[in-house]
């Protein structure tokens, strides 16, 4: 399944980030989901984890879908799939956070991320009935709903608190509910809807199935800039000193603002604080056993019609020789920034297109490439 939402990432960044919700229609292509993919990636969860929960309105207590159970001496849990069944068919969404580790939804949310150069979370949420799972509410991060099955019905509303941080979620902040939506949409199997954090909003079911993925983005900001910068802030002399009174001590804190200012107005110290950022973030991919934890095999044992994804989330940081994918932060030649700059235009590309668009003089050298930079988990081969 490909995410073509009909725009270069730049006129996106321009024309919608930030600034109001925006429908794709059909934005998903070869939309291919099944029923065995989906019941596969709830079977796959942890019963316990607080991550996974049936809701109707509320949180449905977990005791009444999970149950313990001793397996040859020690406690196991599993999902009591009768209790499930009953509460969907009387009208409960099936909520499942922090999706990782499966192959469909890793491979959209990689898209969105690569999109909005921008690390991601991804949840799943399943229902066949018409009661909404939660109320009407904001989310603190940029959010992509992408539907895969059905159709579901969305009510927004315009932001009343600018730009929520994760602390200040709808519930917790004293601002009234909006009660006439500005936008009312009903996304069909294929759309996807861009919702900018705190707009308000009120997703229902329709009486049919449905299944969507909600993929947040977490592009850095400027708290968690000054969070950082906090740490940098042994270094101001005028901060280590004790405090005693306002008359003795102000001084001294005006000395501090300035040379706090000019660290924080440093483009180095910014550059630092972002590679930091993106050096945190981790890009599920899938293994190739048989390529590279084999002595025997080679660069030559890549399959011509392997695809390649890129595990980079910002690629801007090519143009100045280096990039972050999975906690490593790599210097590239000019090659390699070629290569990668290819499989980023044209994701996911096979091994054969690429070796087309190379001189075929040094396609022994893109194989090499290819190897090692999927070796160090900075590219993914799907075979």
């Amino acid at each position: 399944m490909h995410i073509d939402l009909g725009m270069s990432s730049q006129d996106f960044r321009q024309q919608v980030l930030y600034q109001a919700p925006k429908v794709f229609k059909g934005a998903v292509k070869d939309l291919n989901i099944t029923w065995k993919q989906i019941n596969e990636l709830y079977q796959r969860a942890n019963p316990t984890d607080e991550l996974f929960r049936l809701r109707k309105g509320e949180i449905v207590p977990i005791s009444e879908y999970v149950e313990s159970f001793d397996d040859m001496g020690r406690t196991r849990y599993r999902f009591i799939k009768s209790a499930i069944y009953h509460h969907m068919k009387h009208g409960a969404t099936i909520v499942y956070n922090r999706i990782n580790n499966e192959p469909f939804v890793d491979g959209l949310a990689k898209q969105i991320s690569h999109f909005v150069q921008a690390p991601t979370v991804v949840s799943g949420y399943l229902a066949f009935g018409s009661d909404a799972s939660f109320k009407s509410h904001w989310d603190t991060r940029d959010v992509f709903a992408v539907q895969l099955m059905g159709k579901k019905y969305w009510a927004l509303y315009k932001p009343n608190f600018e730009s929520p941080l994760y602390m200040q979620q709808s519930k917790d902040v004293d601002v009234p509910e909006p009660t006439i939506p500005d936008m009312e949409i009903v996304l069909e199997a294929g759309d996807v809807l861009y919702i900018p954090r705190g707009w308000w909003h009120n997703p229902v079911p329709m009486g049919c199935k449905t299944f969507h993925l909600a993929i947040g983005t977490f592009a850095p900001t400027g708290y968690d800039y000054m969070q950082w910068l906090v740490k940098q802030t042994p270094n101001i002399l005028p901060l280590r000193y004790n405090l005693s009174d306002w008359e003795s001590d102000k001084d001294n804190i005006i000395q501090a603002c300035n040379e706090l200012s000019a660290i924080m107005t440093d483009p180095v110290v910014y550059d630092k604080f972002m590679q930091e950022h993106m050096a945190n973030y981790r890009s599920d991919s899938a293994f190739n056993m048989q390529l590279f934890g084999n002595a025997n095999a080679d660069a030559n044992d890549i399959p011509d019609d392997a695809l390649i994804i890129s595990n980079i989330v910002d690629g801007r940081t090519l143009e100045k020789g280096y990039v972050i994918a999975n906690g490593l932060k790599i210097n590239i030649n000019d090659d390699s920034q070629y290569l990668l700059k290819q499989i980023m235009q044209y994701e996911p590309i096979s091994l054969c297109n690429l070796l087309q668009v190379t001189d075929n003089s040094i396609s022994n050298d893109v194989r090499l490439a290819i190897a090692k930079m999927a070796e160090l988990d900075i590219i993914e081969l799907v075979l």
